[in-house]
């Protein structure tokens, strides 16, 4: 056992036995595998492998020490890695992308599932990870937001054909699974023309101030996405009247932009309050089914960090519903959709307290 190129090599007996039934490491010219640190972890912990020098726990112990100088995130790696192996899924780290042929990604890491083989075929899966408290709207590279970013990302890996999957770790090092997609949410109601905007601003109305507009005795309501019944007469909350009475696209505020698109989109939208959004939107008449999509206002409301951002998730998930985030890019809106995977696809660790 040897340091190289701030790896491990193993040249013990069972080094190919690891990479032909786990795909651990990467091959060396036929005399063993170089292994990273979460790798070396895992070997030592799940697959009784014995590293020269660490076979006691002090020595262990130091060595992870040291480690941690060139990389303060090993402890987070090595957890990561471990949910992900533990259900017998191949995972190639980033730093194996190039010598095994595999072409250039912004991912940690590849996983195959354990039936296949990175030998053998192309990955079912790419990989990235964030720690619960990581912030979303900050700019680690000094340009676009993490969730900006990710959904760039998002875009390229299922463009190779795979499942972009975010982990999360927490203070306990305990592990979840999400998945990202780009959404494309429609519906079937009728286009909000320029002339049914134009109908409904000219009907009588009486304001109620933060709270938007009132159009008493209505009797043929030119649209159905726009308002609520109420009392005989239809009520549109400040952001639909924002809508209705802003003379072009570009005076709309972020808020009543978002909500423009959704009507463009032909979806019926109504209060998303019960679920902790701004929005619920149904591709039909309420009433007919079950509004699929939640999605959130960016400027008021949403996930700050990562353990946020998974809680809304999975209450969504809970009530059979896809949790949107609206990302404006050159002049449209995009939505990032964050879920759960299903049930056979959640990656996690042992719980250890």
């Amino acid at each position: 056992m040897q340091d190289r190129e701030n790896r491990m090599l193993y040249d013990g007996s069972a080094f190919s036995r690891l990479w032909e039934k786990s795909a651990i490491g990467i091959l060396t010219d036929g005399t063993g595998l170089l292994l990273a640190d979460s790798e070396v972890i895992f070997c030592r912990e799940h697959r009784g492998v014995e590293f020269i020098g660490l076979e006691e726990e002090d020595s262990y112990s130091k060595w992870i020490e040291q480690r941690i100088c060139n990389n303060d995130k090993i402890l987070q790696e090595a957890a990561i890695l471990e949910a992900l192996r533990l259900s017998g899924n191949k995972v190639v780290l980033s730093e194996n992308f190039e010598a095994l042929g595999l072409k250039p990604s912004r991912s940690w890491a590849m996983r195959w599932s354990s039936e296949n083989h990175p030998s053998r075929g192309d990955p079912e899966s790419e990989i990235i990870w964030f720690e619960s408290k990581d912030l979303l709207h900050d700019k680690p590279n000094g340009g676009l937001t993490t969730l900006e970013d990710l959904l760039l990302w998002c875009v390229e890996v299922e463009d190779r054909g795979r499942i972009p999957e975010v982990l999360v770790i927490d203070e306990e090092h305990s592990v979840v699974t999400y998945r990202l997609s780009e959404a494309d949410p429609t519906g079937d109601m009728a286009e909000l023309t320029i002339e049914i905007i134009s109908d409904i601003s000219n009907l009588d109305r009486s304001p109620l101030g933060e709270n938007g507009d009132f159009y008493p005795s209505v009797k043929m309501w030119p649209h159905e996405s726009v308002g609520i019944p109420l009392h005989g007469g239809r009520q549109l909350d400040r952001i639909e009247s924002e809508v209705i009475y802003s003379n072009d696209k570009d005076s709309m505020s972020v808020t009543a932009s978002i909500l423009n698109d959704l009507w463009s989109r032909g979806l019926n939208t109504r209060s998303g309050f019960k679920y902790g959004t701004t929005w619920r939107c149904y591709s039909g008449e309420v009433g007919e089914g079950h509004a699929p999509w939640l999605v959130v206002d960016p400027t008021s409301e949403g996930p700050e960090n990562w353990a946020e951002a998974c809680l809304s998730s999975r209450l969504a998930s809970g009530v059979n519903k896809k949790w949107l985030y609206p990302i404006y890019d050159i002049e449209r809106w995009r939505y990032l959709q964050i879920s759960r995977p299903p049930s056979d696809s959640r990656w996690s660790n042992p719980k250890r307290i």
